[in-house]
């Protein structure tokens, strides 16, 4: 952790796992020349490496934070909020001016300075200051600051995609093969499941996982197969692109796909198993696909023409073992990164691919507004002197 230590379900094992970690990146000569353009920043989730990276731009230069989750899969990002799914929690952020223009002014500059009450001998140790003090320094860096406002306990529902709906966040509940909205009352509230599956149970049937929203609402979600037996896909797939309004299958046999997403009247999903992205027009039927990247293609995103994919490496496993990509490609040989795709074409614009220990990248987001953004959590050391509040009359 930033600051403080939390011990407990989902902590992974050793504090050096993730500090040792290898983030390095290299990326085309554009790709930060687009996002500076575009005043646009991303965020991309890594359950792998147990963290989001911010990548962000200035002076024709890529900056890439990286920020630590416990197996962080599917975000939710608008101008104002930022939400990520962990491995038992959903964590919310917002971005807080009054926040930033604090330690912009340099009022928490001297942590000896502030009153008694606000400093802790047993805490405050030096590690803890040297902490405070880097993170001072990043806000300071930042033009948006993003910092933790609530989370919500849901068990491991192993979320994958998630988003905010007309009626409040959905999610997409894997372990329970549904659709769900969460709120600070229960868990969850299963509100959709597909007509294949019997009865709720945290049995991971078919490995729903991607969900499109459409007009406030979800429309269409991704699965592996259309069985009813717990971790079915793991030796029998069937991908499907499902019709939730209308409950029914509109595409079988894909290679398991994810991140489905509506945009300008068709559906794109990554039929991840052969490395494409694909879009399928609900009035006439027809898919196209658009892109085939060297990797396993998993995120997927939209700015104007550009259309942004995150590619992982293909792993040995018994559930892929027979996909197309792995038939094609090792695993040395696929790309785990992002890249910049004209929609219309499917011609690669630019890159960025991950060189280190990076091998998995599950969900990808444009955070409109801002080149340079900064996250801090609750367990980041400056959080203990960050306040966002209104008043009434005093």
């Amino acid at each position: 952790m930033q600051g403080y230590q939390e011990q407990g379900y989902g902590s992974t094992s050793d504090e050096r796992d993730f500090v040792n970690l290898n983030f390095a990146s290299e990326y085309s000569e554009n790709f930060p020349k687009i996002l500076q353009a575009l005043g646009i920043s991303l965020v991309v989730s890594s359950y792998q490496s147990h963290a989001l990276m911010l990548l962000r731009s200035r002076a024709d230069t890529l900056n890439c934070s990286v920020k630590k989750f416990v197996r962080p899969m599917g975000l939710s990002v608008s101008e104002d909020r930022f939400l990520v799914s962990t491995v038992n929690r959903i964590v919310n952020f917002k971005a807080s001016d009054m926040s930033r223009s604090s330690v912009v002014s340099g009022n928490l500059d001297d942590l000896d300075a502030l009153a008694t009450k606000l400093r802790d001998e047993q805490r405050d140790t030096t590690t803890f200051k040297q902490l405070r003090s880097e993170q001072i320094s990043a806000i300071k860096q930042c033009d948006v600051l993003f910092t933790e406002r609530s989370s919500l306990t849901t068990g491991t529902l192993n979320t994958h995609d998630i988003a905010w709906g007309d009626e409040g966040l959905w999610v997409v509940n894997s372990s329970f093969s549904c659709l769900a909205t969460l709120s600070s009352e229960n868990g969850f509230t299963a509100r959709w499941k597909p007509h294949f599956i019997s009865e709720l149970r945290p049995e991971d049937r078919c490995h729903l996982n991607g969900m499109a929203m459409l007009d406030g609402k979800p429309r269409y979600v991704t699965t592996f197969n259309t069985k009813d037996q717990q971790d079915s896909w793991r030796t029998e797939l069937n991908g499907t692109l499902i019709d939730v309004e209308k409950n029914e299958i509109l595409l079988d046999g894909l290679s398991m796909p994810h991140s489905p997403r509506c945009h300008e009247g068709l559906v794109y999903f990554c039929n991840s198993g052969c490395g494409e992205v694909v879009s399928y027009n609900p009035t006439t039927k027809t898919r196209s696909v658009i892109v085939t990247l060297p990797g396993f293609t998993r995120g997927l995103t939209f700015f104007g023409d550009l259309m942004l994919v995150a590619t992982s490496h293909v792993r040995a496993t018994k559930a892929v073992s027979d996909i197309s990509l792995s038939a094609s490609h090792t695993e040395r040989d696929t790309v785990c990164g992002i890249w910049v795709i004209n929609k219309h074409t499917g011609a690669v614009l630019s890159n960025l691919k991950f060189k280190g220990d990076v091998s998995q990248l599950y969900d990808l987001c444009i955070i409109p507004n801002t080149t340079y953004p900064e996250m801090i959590s609750g367990d980041d050391a400056i959080s203990a002197h960050l306040y966002d509040y209104t008043q009434e009359v005093l």
